[in-house]
């Protein structure tokens, strides 16, 4: 039995399954930290996890959770807009509905 790993969304502060949530990291590069979308989620460095729902993001960004999660400043204003681009690609979402029992795996 393989166990799952589990995340909490930043914006709505429920616990899923990674594989449900997309992660956020921070750009220390630029002195304005920018928050980032770790589209691989395989970034190195402290990373952050919300639904791939718009309502999850924007909570994250009126609670200022990304600031917390990441213990510093950051400037989230960019974060919406790398969302709805990620969301207006074409065949953009991970979840490609095959999980690990569904016997699909190689």
């Amino acid at each position: 039995m393989k166990l799952h790993q589990q995340r909490t969304c930043i914006g709505c502060r429920t616990s899923t399954d990674r594989k449900e949530l997309i992660r956020w990291v921070l750009n220390d590069d630029a002195p304005p930290r920018a928050v980032l979308l770790d589209v691989h989620s395989n970034a190195s460095g402290r990373g952050a996890w919300t639904h791939e729902n718009e309502k999850c993001v924007r909570q994250a960004v009126q609670r200022r959770a990304f600031a917390r999660a990441f213990r510093a400043p950051v400037d989230d204003a960019t974060v919406l807009a790398q969302f709805t681009a990620r969301e207006d690609r074409p065949g953009a979402s991970r979840l490609s509905g095959n999980h690990d029992e569904s016997g699909s795996e190689i």
